[in-house]
C-alpha cells in the first residue's frame, strides 16, 4: 500500500507537466489511466487515500508558487511561508481524496465505471473546488486541452469541465486498449478505438466552426509597467506610474495607425494607479482632454471608494470613449479580505497586514457607442460563472492582473493558460495586461498573437513594455456561453445517482 501511495503522489506531480509552461498535454491522457490502474480492486478507504496522495503531489508541485508571495511580499519567513503553502496543499488534496473515496463506494466491475463513473468523479472534484470555501478553480484538467487536437474543438460547446470529462474518458480508452491489445476484435477494443476515432474526426470538424463573427477593428495598446510591488506603493512608485500613464497616452497614441475613425484603446493592469482613483483627478485632467479629442479610451486598475460608507474596492475604471467601472467580485481570501473573524487571531499572531477590500456587486460590462467588453481582475479569469454572465454581450474580453506576487515561477504561465481558455470558450479575443508579465493578446482560438514575457527584474526602474495591435472584435456567442455548464453537471449528477441506486440494490 505504501508503494501505491508513493506512486500516486508521483503521478500527481507528473500531471503538472501537462499544463503551462511545460504543455506536455499528452500526459493528461496518460496519468488518469495509470491512476485508475493504481486503484483497481481497492477498498473505498484505500481508494480515497490513494486519491488524497495523488492530490498532494498535484498541488504541492502545481501551486507552490504561492509560497513566493507569502515569503517575499507577505512578510513571513521562509519556514512560515513554506508551512502555510503545504497546509494549503493538504487541504486542497481533500477534494481528490473525498471524490476518490466516493468512487470506491460506487464503482462496479464493468466498462460503465471506466467510461462514465470515473470521468464523472474526476469532474466532481473539480466542480467542488469552484465554490466551496470561496473556491479555487485552478488547474482543471481541461485547461491542458488548448492545443489538444482530440478535444479543443469541444471547448466552445462544453467548456472546461466538458474538456476534462472527454480527456478522462479517452484516457480510459487507453486503459482498455492496453489490456486488450492482443484481442483487437473484442468488443472493448473496438469500442475504445471507435471512441478515439470519433473524437478525432468530430474535433477536426468542430474546431473550424467560428461560432462568432467579426464586427470591426480597434487599435489597442497594452501596457506592462514592470514596476516592482514594493517600489510601487511608495511616493516614487506613484510618480513613476503617473508619468507612465501620461507618456503612454501622449506618445503611443501618435504611433498608432493614423485613422481617426478607428478607436484607440489603452489597457493598464490591476491596481496600476497605487492608491484611490479619486486622488489622481489633477493628473487625469489633461488626459481627459486628450481622450475626448483623439477618439481614445482608457481602462486601468485602481482602488475606488464608496463615499457613503468608505468601503474600498479593487476596480477597473474606464474613461474617454469607454464608460464603466467594474468592482472585483471574486476576492482572494486572506490576500484581499479575511473570510472570518476567527482568522483575525491568525493575522495578529503572524503580524500580517489585514486586507480590507470589499466584493463588488451589480457590475456591468464596459461600453462605448460601437462596442462593449467585459473586464475581469486577477484570478477572476478562472471563474467560469463570471464569463457566462458577461461574455455573451461583449465584443472582446479584458483581464487585468498583478502576477508580480509570484515572481519567476510557473504561476503566471498557468494564469495565462486559463485566460487563453476563456477566449477559446467564448470565441472572443482577449487582452491581458499585467504588472510584470505575462501580458498578451489572444485570438478567438485561444492562440497567443503577441505577448510580453515575465520581467526579469521588476525592481528595475523605467523599463515598461508595450504591445500595439489592430484587433478585430467579434459579436455572437458559443453554445457554452449560451447554455453554460449545467447540462454537463446534470449528466454527472445523473451518473452518480444511477450508480448509487445500483449500490443500494446490491445491499438490499
Amino acid at each position: 500500500m505504501i508503494l501505491k501511495i508513493g506512486y500516486s503522489f508521483f503521478l500527481g506531480s507528473l500531471l503538472i507537466i501537462a499544463f503551462e509552461p511545460f504543455n506536455v498535454w499528452a500526459l493528461a491522457f496518460i496519468v488518469p489511466f495509470l491512476l485508475k490502474l493504481n486503484i483497481e480492486n481497492k477498498s473505498p478507504l484505500a481508494t480515497g487515500l490513494i486519491g488524497y496522495f495523488f492530490g498532494l503531489g498535484f498541488w504541492l508541485f502545481g501551486v507552490f508558487w504561492i509560497e513566493n508571495s507569502i515569503n517575499v511580499y507577505g512578510g513571513a519567513d521562509i519556514f512560515t511561508s513554506t508551512a502555510l503553502t503545504v497546509l494549503l496543499t493538504l487541504f486542497l488534496s481533500l477534494f481528490q481524496g473525498v471524490s476518490f473515496f466516493l468512487f470506491g463506494l460506487l464503482k462496479r466491475n464493468n466498462l460503465f465505471s471506466d467510461f462514465l463513473l470515473f470521468p464523472s468523479i474526476w469532474v466532481l472534484s473539480e466542480w467542488l473546488r469552484e465554490f466551496i470555501f470561496s473556491g479555487f478553480p485552478w488547474l482543471y484538467l481541461g485547461y491542458s486541452s488548448l492545443n489538444n487536437f482530440l478535444v479543443n474543438g469541444y471547448v466552445p460547446i462544453l467548456g472546461v469541465f466538458g474538456a476534462s470529462f472527454i480527456i478522462v474518458t479517452l484516457s480510459m480508452s487507453l486503459k482498455v486498449l492496453f489490456f486488450n491489445y492482443q484481442r483487437p476484435l473484442s468488443k472493448p477494443f473496438i469500442f475504445s478505438i471507435s471512441l478515439i476515432l470519433f473524437f478525432y474526426v468530430s474535433n477536426t470538424f468542430l474546431k473550424d466552426i467560428n461560432w462568432t463573427e467579426p464586427k470591426e477593428v480597434v487599435d489597442v495598446v497594452l501596457v506592462q509597467p514592470n514596476i516592482g510591488i514594493k517600489e510601487k506603493w511608495t511616493s516614487e512608485g506613484e510618480q513613476e506610474s503617473s508619468n507612465l500613464l501620461n507618456a503612454t497616452l501622449f506618445n503611443e497614441s501618435s504611433r498608432l495607425i493614423n485613422d481617426s475613425k478607428v478607436p484607440k484603446l489603452f489597457f493598464f493592469p490591476e491596481a496600476f494607479l497605487p492608491g484611490k482613483f479619486s486622488d489622481f483627478q489633477i493628473l487625469l485632467k489633461p488626459i481627459l482632454s486628450l481622450t475626448e479629442r483623439a477618439n481614445i479610451g482608457v481602462t486601468l486598475g485602481a482602488i475606488s471608494e464608496n463615499e457613503e460608507n468608505y468601503e474600498l474596492f479593487n476596480s477597473l475604471i474606464s474613461f474617454g470613449i469607454i464608460e464603466g467601472k467594474y468592482n472585483k467580485e471574486k476576492l482572494v481570501p486572506f490576500g484581499e479580505y479575511v473570510p472570518s473573524k476567527f482568522f483575525d487571531k491568525f493575522f495578529n499572531f503572524f503580524n500580517f497586514n489585514r486586507p480590507q477590500i470589499n466584493s463588488g456587486e451589480d457590475n456591468k460590462i464596459f461600453e462605448s457607442k460601437d462596442f462593449s467588453f467585459y473586464g475581469s481582475i486577477c484570478y477572476e479569469v478562472a471563474y467560469q460563472d463570471l464569463y457566462l454572465k458577461y461574455a455573451a454581450k461583449s465584443n472582446f474580453l479584458f483581464t487585468a492582473s498583478n502576477d508580480a506576487w509570484f515572481g519567476q515561477t510557473i504561476g503566471p504561465h498557468q494564469h495565462l493558460q486559463i485566460a487563453r481558455f476563456r477566449a477559446l470558450e467564448s470565441r472572443k479575443p482577449l487582452i491581458r495586461s499585467t504588472t510584470s508579465g505575462i501580458s498578451a493578446i489572444v485570438n478567438t482560438k485561444g492562440e497567443t498573437l503577441k505577448f510580453i514575457e515575465l520581467d526579469n527584474d521588476a525592481n528595475e526602474k523605467n523599463n515598461p513594455e508595450f504591445i500595439s495591435h489592430r484587433l478585430t472584435i467579434f459579436e455572437g456567442t458559443t453554445p457554452f456561453i449560451r447554455y453554460g455548464k449545467m447540462p454537463l453537471l446534470f449528466l454527472i449528477t445523473f451518473v452518480l445517482i444511477i450508480f448509487g441506486l445500483f449500490k443500494l440494490k446490491e445491499k438490499v
